[in-house]
């Protein structure tokens, strides 16, 4: 009976299990993360070690069923196979010289084992740690990293991308999460089922929101980045000294209710190529919004803006 520990079989689990960590990221599902990304890294981390050789696997302790089997002094199959654990793996490969010593990777390890056996609410991100690692690992045993990270290349280039600044690759990841939420959302729908979605989310026109001390919040309808549907909310801003016949306004924020893309504050518009600056008159306005309508996620994107009753807007400027 041939061993089912090859480099193939831990090879195609530790992609889909990858697979799977990403997804998870894409919905903020931290924990489901965690746990997938270290079995994805423990995979990848024995069939690197099985391609220098199969005893690589075995614990040195207990039972020497596994190690005879693997050195191929015994033909017949252990019934159980137990081999050594995520940080066994990574500490011989470290000893190898094939992974550098990491705090960032040792904590990834210890947060996958905590959220298995306890749970754990740490929000620290270590999807850099754990795409870097992998490709460390893919390098090393001559993969292909496109052909492993397969509809997930884009992101993990934008993650690896050390020559990017820090806000246009948190934008960057943010946009293709979004599109792997929309596809997984909308990809059984017929397209005019998805334009009919776009019309009944989106309203055109320039919106009043609400109106503060140090100015006004408007809302307008926009092109997703990600999705690329006209259903994304632009959040602009005005001083309280604007001109109603001409005013500037800033951009501070998008939602779309589709994909769930989000951008928050100037720097971030600019990221994805959007205007920061627009022009409006008094004339654009549609609609002016009761403040209880500005919902507490546009609140956060906004910079918790406080908001007053809109009704005062016009004797404010």
């Amino acid at each position: 009976m041939e061993s089912p520990v090859t480099f193939e079989h831990l090879f195609v689990g530790a992609r889909r299990f990858a697979h799977v960590a990403l997804e998870a990221h894409a919905q903020g599902e931290q924990e489901v993360f965690l746990l997938e990304a270290g079995v994805s890294v423990e995979r990848l981390a024995k069939a690197a070690l099985v391609r220098v050789h199969p005893t690589l696997l075995t614990e040195v302790k207990g039972n020497d069923d596994m190690l005879l089997h693997f050195a191929g002094a015994t033909t017949t199959v252990p019934r159980r196979f137990h081999t050594i654990g995520a940080s066994t793996a990574v500490g011989r490969l470290r000893k190898m010289d094939i992974l550098p010593r990491s705090d960032e990777f040792d904590g990834l390890i210890e947060l996958r084992n905590g959220v298995a056996h306890l749970g754990t609410s740490n929000a620290e991100d270590y999807l850099g740690t754990f795409v870097e690692t992998v490709c460390t690992l893919l390098d090393h045993t001559g993969q292909d990293r496109t052909a492993f990270w397969e509809a997930w290349s884009d992101l993990v280039q934008v993650t690896l991308d050390d020559r990017s600044d820090r806000v246009h690759k948190a934008v960057q990841l943010r946009v293709n999460q979004a599109r792997y939420r929309f596809r997984a959302r909308f990809a059984d729908l017929p397209e005019d089922a998805v334009d009919g979605v776009v019309q009944a989310v989106g309203e055109k026109g320039l919106i009043v929101v609400g109106v503060g001390r140090t100015g006004a919040v408007f809302r307008t309808l926009s092109k997703c980045p990600a999705c690329e549907a006209e259903a994304a909310a632009l959040f602009l801003e005005a001083p309280a000294d604007s001109l109603l016949f001409e005013m500037e306004l800033t951009a501070a924020g998008l939602r779309c209710g589709l994909c769930g893309f989000h951008l928050t504050g100037e720097q971030e518009i600019k990221a994805v190529g959007l205007p920061s600056r627009v022009r409006y008159a008094v004339e654009d306005l549609t609609r002016v919004m009761h403040d209880s309508t500005l919902t507490a996620t546009d609140a956060v994107l906004l910079g918790s803006l406080p908001v007053a009753q809109p009704t005062n807007w016009r004797d404010s400027w």
